[in-house]
């Protein structure tokens, strides 16, 4: 059917067709159902999806739900959104190309997200690299989170009251002297990143970013027209020396940087890399203050020692992914780009997450931080003996920080192996959706953050499921 007669009726009864029969919240299976579409060839590279408040209407959601989903598609690659336009399927890049023995719409990023959509009530799901409940959380007591609420509630930097506890969090967990004034909140990472895509990306614009890379970088980028240069990476992060030749070679490159584990070497052989070269420099701190590593920990934040350096992180990996709160640490005149550019994209979470973000914030002390890395390391010692134990094929590499490590497997590509997981009941990560160098597609990505006693469910399945892979690839001439 020609893209410009389908009106919002052929939405609803082709393309979304059973969309509310699908498991999960609404704007999941709003992206289950237009990936389906996709991997279907009901639509196609390049063809428009409705805007968001017609489709909602239509359907009878919130705006927000529709967005959430828009933006779930994008960060897994499936969709672009341009400024000004309108969101867009995706022609696939070469990191997320088809994979043999796939469907032409198929893709890693994809795929994992159709497993995840998938997956019934008692699936383990290790490819989310977040705290898997709440009660880790510190106590709050009874909370009206809008008894103090004032005004419209439309905040363009997020509330004062957040922003001040975030800027406090930065200053004395994380070493990064902030002001309230220096931040901009918004809904996660991925929406960090796509405001710093809008307002300092232009496109054709190179990315400099480690590989395998754990967030969603490339989906963010890729579809802008930013090509993406991936460089070596190990438990500690960047390869330093890597990452200098690689940008050495090009024009104002933008380097990006997960600095939770980063040493003083790496950390100013960076930033002489960016003075060298007029990079701009993303600093992720997502993970930042979830060092599992020996010694003291890592230097602290590179944008401590250089103002020119754009830093963004979110509360999801040391909180609760649900609370959807984010934020960006910029220089004042990309601040002011950044809020201009604001309107066109979603904004910051409701004044409830922003409320309970901050009461959170200012429940989180020293003693609770260093329980909360007591129970990862322990979590992470348990799977890694778990793997030896049941899996001694494959090659895990311990991780330094963060709620996730990457084992290798004897095989050239683990998207098949992942899906086959699925159907044991464990959804993983394969190393192609979180790779643009194409080096690390044996690889799987596994959250250390379940309960005990689900990570060793949870490989046990796994074994299960390489038993039959195996015999699968023995069996195969």
């Amino acid at each position: 059917m020609d893209q410009k007669n389908r009106d919002i009726g052929w939405w609803l009864r082709v393309a979304l067709d059973g969309w509310r029969d699908l498991p999960g919240p609404r704007y999941r299976r709003l992206a289950a159902a237009l990936t389906a579409a996709v991997e279907r060839r009901l639509i196609a590279a390049g063809d428009r999806l409705p805007a968001e408040r017609p489709l909602a209407d239509a359907l009878s959601v919130s705006r927000g739900t529709v967005v959430r989903c828009f933006d779930e598609l994008a960060a897994s690659g499936v969709v672009e959104r341009i400024q000004g336009s309108g969101t867009f399927v995706r022609a696939r890049p070469s990191w997320t190309g088809a994979l043999p023995g796939h469907g032409a719409g198929e893709n890693p990023a994809s795929a994992l997200l159709r497993r995840r959509h998938a997956g019934e009530s008692g699936t383990i799901d290790l490819s989310l690299s977040v705290p898997a409940g709440t009660d880790h959380l510190p106590p709050l007591g009874a909370l009206d989170p809008l008894a103090e609420a004032e005004g419209h509630g439309l905040h363009p930097a997020g509330t004062a009251e957040l922003r001040t506890a975030l800027a406090d969090h930065l200053t004395h967990r994380l070493r990064l002297p902030t002001t309230a004034e220096q931040l901009i909140v918004t809904s996660g990472t991925r929406h960090a990143l796509a405001l710093l895509a809008a307002a300092a990306v232009p496109p054709g614009r190179t990315v400099v970013a480690a590989c395998p890379y754990g967030g969603g970088l490339p989906g963010t980028l890729a579809g802008r027209g930013a090509r993406v240069v991936g460089v070596p990476a190990d438990a500690w992060g960047i390869d330093a020396s890597a990452a200098h030749r690689a940008a050495s070679r090009l024009s104002a490159p933008v380097l990006h940087v997960d600095s939770a584990a980063l040493g003083a070497s790496r950390r100013e052989a960076l930033l002489h890399t960016a003075r060298r070269t007029g990079a701009l420099v993303v600093e992720d701190l997502a993970q930042a203050g979830l060092y599992l590593g020996p010694g003291d920990g890592p230097a602290p934040p590179l944008a401590a020692a250089d103002d020119g350096v754009v830093a963004v992180g979110s509360l999801s990996r040391t909180l609760w992914a649900g609370l959807r709160v984010g934020w960006i640490r910029a220089p004042e005149a990309l601040r002011d780009e950044l809020l201009h550019v604001r309107p066109a994209h979603e904004p910051a979470p409701g004044v409830p997450s922003q409320v309970w973000a901050a009461r959170l914030l200012r429940a989180v002390d020293d003693a609770w931080l260093e329980r909360l890395r007591q129970a990862l390391r322990a979590r992470r010692d348990l799977l890694l003996a778990l793997l030896a134990r049941h899996l001694p094929a494959w090659r895990p590499e311990p991780s330094v920080a963060g709620l996730s490590l990457w084992a290798a497997l004897p095989v050239t590509d683990s998207e098949t192996y992942a899906h086959l997981a699925t159907r044991y009941g464990v959804v993983v990560a394969p190393g192609a959706a979180h790779c643009v160098c194409g080096r690390h597609r044996a690889g799987v990505r596994l959250s250390i953050a379940e309960a005990p006693h689900r990570l060793e469910a949870a490989v046990d399945r796994l074994a299960a499921a390489w038993e039959h892979h195996a015999r699968d690839l023995a069996a195969t001439p």
